[in-house]
């Protein structure tokens, strides 16, 4: 199964672990987050979908240089390890 390395740059999820990196084997984005609601709780799910009925992408994710947002990568196979950067959304100008 592949490693998948998150990179929790800041933001409520990173308070929420305490780290700035994990490591979880999955195949695909759907099963880390299941696994990080096993170990955290279901706080998870309100952390990224949190803004989903607004339209609003609380979390993007770069995958290789490329931006995408929660649901985009959810079903997403991964068939090798990934290094996923976790960036909340930022407000302001």
């Amino acid at each position: 199964m592949p490693k998948v390395k998150l990179q929790l740059l800041f933001g409520p999820l990173r308070s929420l672990i305490g780290k700035d990196e994990i490591e979880i084997e999955a195949n695909n984005f759907k099963e880390v987050i299941d696994k990080l609601v096993q170990h955290y709780g279901e706080v998870v799910k309100k952390i990224f979908f949190a803004e989903k009925e607004k339209g609003y992408p609380f979390y993007y994710l770069i995958i290789n240089g490329r931006s995408y947002m929660v649901e985009e990568i959810l079903e997403m196979k991964f068939n090798n390890d990934v290094t996923l950067q976790v960036w909340p959304a930022l407000d302001g100008g």
